[in-house]
């Protein structure tokens, strides 16, 4: 990865990451998931954004039924309002999500999302929540 200063505190000098996004392999994702912030690229960072474009992902789930022992939102993002539509599914019960929208998924929950419209330039964004009031440690 490259950046232009090494990882430091959140105070202090403006910090520039490039070559996002950085590929790590998480529990229950069927391939390397792309973060776009981590702990290890921010220190101190209280949150991290995994997730992409997701035009080439309809119908194909990206993760098998997992949880993580933080909560999760999913931003679902799209060109024009209704241009992406994703199912998730949460301990057995099926939302759907029409973009722009958001869902919070507490911590422990079982869930997956499956996309079931998506034009090219929409995003599912999965914010992983390690702070005081989510968890200690990063969601893997």
């Amino acid at each position: 990865m490259s950046t232009e200063t090494s990882t430091s505190t959140l105070s202090g000098s403006p910090l520039v990451l490039q070559d996002l996004p950085v590929f790590q392999q998480v529990p229950g994702h069927y391939a390397q998931t792309p973060f776009l912030l981590t702990r290890g690229l921010l220190d101190g960072l209280e949150f991290e954004i995994a997730g992409g474009e997701i035009s080439d992902k309809v119908d194909k789930p990206v993760a098998a039924p997992h949880t993580h022992e933080v909560p999760e939102i999913y931003l679902l993002l799209a060109p024009e309002p209704g241009a992406a539509v994703i199912d998730v599914v949460t301990d057995g019960a099926t939302h759907q999500l029409s973009a722009p929208a958001a869902m919070l998924i507490p911590a422990g929950t079982v869930h997956h999302f499956v996309t079931k419209k998506a034009v090219p330039g929409s995003f599912c964004l999965g914010i992983l929540l390690t702070g005081p009031r989510g968890d200690a440690e990063p969601a893997r």
